[in-house]
């Protein structure tokens, strides 16, 4: 179930829109517009390299002095078997035969070989979750925890309540937005980019990625991402529309009222932060004053 989290989540950093701001900074403050505490909202990057656990003193002493912890997810209400039975495809539907015979063969060749995984375990999946696996494999595993759970299991240690944003329903809802070829085709093409084949691929660079995370340069990563395939716009834009603005909408509106109780560490994946609509510039567009620290 863990594994599952990160990769759903991790979906977040490899999609988003142009940049509002050129300050680096993961961690960002909220006051003003009524509030009686300031609130702090922080980018993080749903895995477990050891590079985003390299805490700056001002993150940590917000987290510290905040009165609650609200996550994307709010772990102890994730109900796996509703997760699980929103992850198959409809009807009798199988990657199989969303793919030619090649295609499949290609596809299936990568998970053996390159990820020592059988494909036949992800045939039902919807195929962007397995486009996913594909995405994170390069990443440093070094911590057990994503940094998302970590910081979930810090606030259970100092007593801290923890919100949820969002339902892992809605999440994994969204999946069902995106028409299941389009999704294979997202596959197979993520297969040729790991292979070298396709050189025209926007497959995102990871490595570079987190760099970029890093050092906080949130242009430089909606950047990189604004290069994502666009051989079909209509998807694409429906891509956007359902696994960031509309998410973001929904964070900065349930974030408003927990800031009204109290202060409050909200940490939710880096690329939701930037962009014309990214939660930084939703909740300056509610009257809050939102600067880099």
């Amino acid at each position: 179930m863990k594994r599952l989290i990160q990769l759903l989540a991790f979906l977040g950093i490899c999609m988003s829109s142009k940049a509002q701001t050129t300050e680096k900074s993961l961690l960002w403050e909220i006051s003003g517009n009524g509030l009686k505490k300031s609130s702090y909202i922080y980018g993080t990057m749903h895995v477990g390299d050891k590079r985003v656990y390299d805490f700056k003193k001002s993150m940590t002493k917000a987290f510290k002095k905040a009165d609650m912890l609200a996550l994307e997810l709010n772990m102890d209400s994730v109900n796996q078997m509703s997760v699980m039975s929103k992850l198959l495809m409809d009807g009798d539907t199988t990657l199989k035969d969303l793919l030619s015979d090649d295609e499949y063969t290609q596809v299936e060749t990568f998970f053996k070989d390159s990820l020592n995984m059988p494909l036949s375990m992800y045939n039902k999946m919807q195929p962007i979750f397995t486009s996913s696996i594909i995405g994170t494999r390069n990443v440093g595993t070094e911590n057990e925890d994503a940094l998302d759970l970590y910081l979930f299991k810090e606030a259970k240690k100092m007593e801290k309540p923890v919100r949820g944003l969002e339902v892992i329903e809605e999440q994994v809802g969204a999946f069902n937005a995106i028409p299941y070829d389009a999704q294979a085709k997202a596959l197979l093409k993520s297969i040729q980019a790991a292979y070298g084949e396709n050189t025209n691929s926007s497959e995102p660079n990871m490595e570079e990625m987190m760099n970029y995370y890093v050092e906080g340069d949130l242009e430089k990563l909606v950047t990189m991402t604004e290069s994502l395939d666009s051989d079909d716009p209509e998807i694409s834009k429906l891509f956007n529309e359902v696994f960031l603005v509309k998410r973001n909408h929904n964070m900065a509106n349930r974030a408003e009222p927990l800031m009204k109780e109290g202060s409050v560490f909200i940490a939710v994946g880096a690329a939701h932060l930037g962009g014309k609509e990214g939660v930084i510039q939703l909740l300056r567009n509610k009257g809050y004053t939102v600067k880099a620290k």
